[in-house]
């Protein structure tokens, strides 16, 4: 699952607070004895949510590919985040996300959004939850900066965060969390060194490529010493053995072609110039 919702997630939490503040809403007719713990003890009023949610699937349904899929993942972290406050495993908040898609379903009957919604699990949308959420500590602190100018600091939380991440990105197998880290790394890199104009290498976030210059050096002489013995082995005892025999042996043919003819050549050259002193010799005897 790629993450580019991460850093275009404005329009979509936009649209989800305007419906949590609507008035009245009855669109979804069991959103009005919807309960929820979770969304209570957050200090929400669950059926107010309930409505924000089933409105903004409904125009879900109605938008391109790209709007639906984003937004669907989007819709997680502003459960988890905005109305939980992060209080609550994501486990929890999947089984929330869910339910609340159920309710549209069954209303509705539309199920254009199943492969959206269900791409969204307890691995990615933890990632999604971890990428949004320093996007968004980036958002407050580019508005700080903009506010007031050089009285902000050169460091700001995403540089505490950010190494965990990529120390979480080098240990797993999720390429797309990798590169959305990578895309972020860019961003944050620029803003501080072009825009914010500050010098030093501690502002800037660390690379999320892993440098394994052990392995550099152990891995050239662990192929050096496993050759070492494999060779010898099919040499001796496989059809490779005779192959560079006779490759060798032709090689060495040519080297001796080339010798003798490189020989009879340096040979003619001798005897010409033996010649030459020759002639030269008997020609200064009779001018004398």
């Amino acid at each position: 699952m790629d993450y580019n919702v991460a850093s275009e997630y404005s329009k979509y939490k936009e649209l989800l607070d305007q419906n949590k503040e609507k008035e009245a809403v009855t669109y979804i007719s069991e959103c009005n004895s919807f309960v929820s713990q979770h969304i209570t003890d957050a200090g929400q009023e669950a059926t107010k949510i309930c409505h924000a949610v089933t409105l903004f699937l409904n125009l879900l349904t109605q938008e391109n590919v790209s709007y639906k899929d984003e937004g669907s993942k989007y819709m997680f972290y502003w459960l988890h985040v905005d109305i939980l406050k992060n209080k609550i495993p994501i486990s929890n908040t999947l089984s929330l996300y869910r339910a609340l898609y159920k309710i549209y379903t069954d209303e509705e009957e539309n199920y254009d959004l199943n492969d959206y919604i269900n791409q969204v699990n307890e691995h990615t949308s933890d990632k999604l939850v971890k990428l949004t959420g320093i996007y968004d500590l980036f958002k407050k602190y580019d508005c700080d900066v903009r506010k007031l100018s050089l009285n902000t600091k050169c460091t700001s939380e995403c540089v505490n965060l950010f190494p965990n991440y990529v120390e979480e990105c080098r240990k797993g197998y999720d390429k797309e969390f990798c590169k959305e880290l990578k895309n972020f790394r860019e961003q944050y890199n620029y803003f501080i060194s072009k825009v914010r104009k500050c010098e030093g290498e501690q502002y800037l976030l660390p690379p999320v490529e892993n440098f394994d210059s052990v392995g550099m050096i152990i891995i050239p002489f662990s192929l050096i010493f496993v050759t070492s013995f494999i060779l010898p082995f099919l040499y001796k005892f496989t059809a490779l053995g005779p192959f560079i025999r006779r490759v060798i042996g032709k090689n060495k043919n040519t080297w001796d072609n080339i010798n003798e003819e490189t020989g009879q050549l340096l040979y003619t050259d001798e005897m010409g110039n033996n010649n030459l002193k020759k002639n030269n010799y008997n020609i200064a005897y009779n001018l004398s």
